[in-house]
């Protein structure tokens, strides 16, 4: 489902959404494959109001690989809804949480939320979680600047991993030309049980820190599974699907320009991608932020959040079936789970839909064997001039994750040896003036008229990669690197006096939310 524009009749008391029951059952994942955008009919109209509805759930999904799953959704839906609209727009979204016990909060991912904090999301920061059988509104303004790909999830508890989630997709005036087809692709790795007992068993002492391992992936809420890979000890109810049950990704045949729209929504994995027989242009970043880059055969590392469009270019006279090959990133993966297939196929056309020679060519698949192109390389795609040469202020971060005897050996994030804990009452409950020192966030002091520069260096510890995402803000990237091999240290301190490892790129740096 696409959530579009509404008229004004579709207010919160017509919804009736408080009334409104949902039955937890058998139900089934989105029957299509393709979630395909409408460009044009976004940016020929002036700017208004869209509002629409969604109710918090938490049912039993039939996935299409047959496995049966508890997750949170909305509107009975998943993924969930995919909200579709254009600069400027005034968003109004009624969220009913129908979750029988826990709260429910929406981020709007990549969205900078000015002026407009209060519907942001993050729990205790900036919104109270709404409470189980009530409603919210989300009402806010996208920016006339802001563009591209975003995504919506929950931003309470381990929901966002359990599919409350859904795509967003911002529309521009300034395209002019929109290409021919326009779909949104949204993959992420995927658990078979819910994140609670997932979250438990990484917390205790007995994981060792090593980051629990997927089960499967899915693409637009469907991926493969080998039933026959279960094992005994975390029984799924599973039904095997012939291969050719699978739908195709794309409606149309390879004789027009396609757009796809690419979000990570998994907790643990990034991944590369590439399509049979044709190549891929990386054109925005993020939130839609203009990128200079060739062609390629494959894009990859995509990690949890981030999101890169790319126009498809489909090359000609190709008797064969037409595969779309997601391969996880196994970085993160410090032991071995046997169920999972780390590298999936998904049929492109209707005339690929043919499961006779997926069995193999999954695993014949080597993404070594294609031409990729890192995503981290990208830059701006013309010359940055607002970027002051000195920063105001600097600010650097150790991230590693601990496991220390006091903690009982648990493994614990901390940044700069400070590890961090939701506390009872929230900040967002406490007058400003009871907040102590540990919780004063550092003060910036802007310059007004002109930019101000604020350097922040964050130095991962970790033997594996971390996206980091800022809320409120786009940042460029000046310079990233990364140490050979696991457990580098690679860190870099800017008060030693040495430059930095790769440089400050001031020119062409590209402009990110998710990093």
């Amino acid at each position: 489902m696409v959530a579009h524009d509404e008229e004004a009749h579709a207010l919160l008391d017509e919804f009736e959404l408080a009334n409104e029951s949902v039955k937890a059952g058998d139900n089934s994942a989105s029957s299509s494959a393709f979630l395909e955008s409408q460009p044009r009919s976004k940016t020929h109209r002036v700017k208004r109001p869209c509002r629409m509805g969604f109710i918090a759930t938490l049912i039993v999904v039939t996935l299409l690989f047959a496995i049966k799953v508890i997750v949170s959704l909305t509107s009975d839906e998943f993924p969930g809804p995919t909200i579709e609209t254009r600069s400027g727009d005034r968003l109004e979204v009624h969220v009913h949480n129908g979750l029988q016990e826990d709260g429910v909060s929406l981020h709007w991912h990549g969205l900078r939320m000015k002026d407009q904090n209060l519907m942001d999301g993050a729990v205790g920061l900036t919104q109270c979680p709404v409470p189980a059988g009530t409603s919210f509104i989300y009402n806010f303004t996208i920016g006339d600047d802001e563009r591209g790909t975003f995504w919506w999830h929950s931003h309470s508890d381990v929901q966002r991993a359990d599919g409350l989630w859904g795509g967003l997709i911002v529309h521009s005036l300034e395209e002019t030309s929109p290409p021919q087809e326009d779909y949104l692709i949204m993959v992420g790795d995927w658990f078979h049980r819910n994140q609670t007992e997932v979250l438990a068993w990484y917390a205790d002492a007995s994981s060792r820190g090593n980051e629990p391992v997927p089960d499967s992936l899915l693409l637009n809420g469907r991926g493969r599974f080998n039933c026959s890979m279960a094992v005994p000890a975390r029984p799924v109810v599973c039904t095997q699907v012939a291969t050719n049950d699978l739908s195709p990704l794309f409606k149309s045949s390879d004789s027009k320009t396609t757009r796809l729209r690419v979000v990570n929504t998994g907790s643990i994995s990034g991944f590369t991608m590439k399509i049979d027989e044709a190549t891929m242009q990386p054109l925005r970043v993020d939130g839609g932020f203009d990128v200079m880059s060739g062609t390629t055969e494959s894009v990859g590392i995509l990690y949890p959040g981030e999101r890169v469009d790319l126009d498809v270019k489909w090359k000609r006279n190709f008797l064969g079936s037409r595969r779309l090959t997601i391969s996880m990133d196994d970085e993160n993966f410090g032991y071995p789970n046997p169920a999972l297939n780390p590298i999936q196929t998904f049929p492109v056309f209707d005339d690929d839909v043919d499961g006779s020679d997926l069995e193999q060519a999954q695993q014949d698949l080597k993404p070594s064997a294609t031409q990729i192109l890192d995503s981290q390389n990208l830059k701006a795609a013309t010359r940055i001039s607002e970027i002051p040469a000195k920063a105001e202020q600097t600010f650097v971060l150790y991230a590693k994750t601990e496991k220390l005897a006091h903690m009982d050996y648990e493994p614990v994030g901390f940044i700069n040896h400070t590890s961090w804990k939701p506390q009872s009452p929230p900040l967002l409950a406490q007058n400003r003036s009871s907040w102590d020192a540990n919780q004063m966030i550092p003060f910036i002091k802007m310059s007004p008229g002109k930019p101000t520069r604020v350097d922040i260096i964050i130095n991962n510890l970790d033997d594996g990669a971390h996206p980091f995402h800022l809320h409120g803000h786009s940042f460029y990237v000046l310079s990233s690197y990364k140490e050979e091999g696991r457990g580098g240290w690679g860190s870099y301190n800017p008060y030693s006096g040495r430059d930095s490892p790769n440089g400050l790129d001031l020119d062409f740096p590209l402009r990110k939310d998710t990093c």
